[in-house]
């Protein structure tokens, strides 16, 4: 019996966790994932951003709140049971002169940015490692290696968590939890928009 690959994906069906799935790059990877049969927990800052559709299941979170990130994680297992796949994708951007950047906002960059996906791949790895598989996929940006100008806190933050990234695949070279960086340029989609 000939078995198709779309097919294939459609008879394991994944729990996947997803960050920013209301807009951009997270909406479109959230709408892939539930059209190939996959259960997708989407977060959001505002649920009602998130469109109503079968397999996705709205969840609210925060990046700028480590207890934000902690209790919708571990609400959204326990519905799920386990996550295969957790994404990291959600961001926070800005404009402006380096020279004129708040403390404020650069401290946010980096905890919506680094810190909060820090949190969420951590408390995935425990889960995945207890189960002994799973992937992690760290949205960073290819301006983490190619600055954008007016944009450093942003730039500076997705080096960052690249780097941080790229530590843990070497750690865990022989795991059978793997974690990618996937590292876009620049896609159109309303994030400028909300700069």
């Amino acid at each position: 019996q000939c078995v198709t690959r779309r097919e294939a994906i459609l008879q394991i069906v994944k729990n996947v966790f997803l960050t920013g799935a209301s807009s951009g790059i997270g909406l479109a990877v959230a709408r892939l994932l539930v059209a190939q049969g996959c259960e997708v927990w989407g977060t959001s800052r505002n649920l009602e951003r998130i469109p109503k559709m079968p397999r996705l299941h709205p969840v609210l979170l925060d990046l700028n709140d480590p207890r934000s990130i902690e209790e919708a994680f571990k609400a959204a297992l326990a519905e799920a049971g386990h996550f295969d796949v957790v994404i990291n994708n959600a961001g926070s951007g800005h404009f402006g002169p380096a020279e004129h950047l708040s403390e404020k906002e650069i401290a946010s960059r980096f905890q919506i940015l680094v810190f909060g996906q820090v949190q969420l791949m951590r408390l995935a790895l425990r889960m995945m490692h207890a189960r002994g598989q799973g992937l992690i996929i760290n949205v960073t940006s290819l301006a983490g290696r190619l600055p954008v100008p007016f944009m450093a806190a942003y730039n500076a933050a997705k080096a960052a968590l690249a780097s941080f990234t790229m530590s843990i695949q070497l750690e865990l070279s022989d795991s059978r939890v793997h974690i990618v960086d996937l590292q876009p340029a620049d896609i159109c989609t309303e994030f400028n928009e909300g700069l």
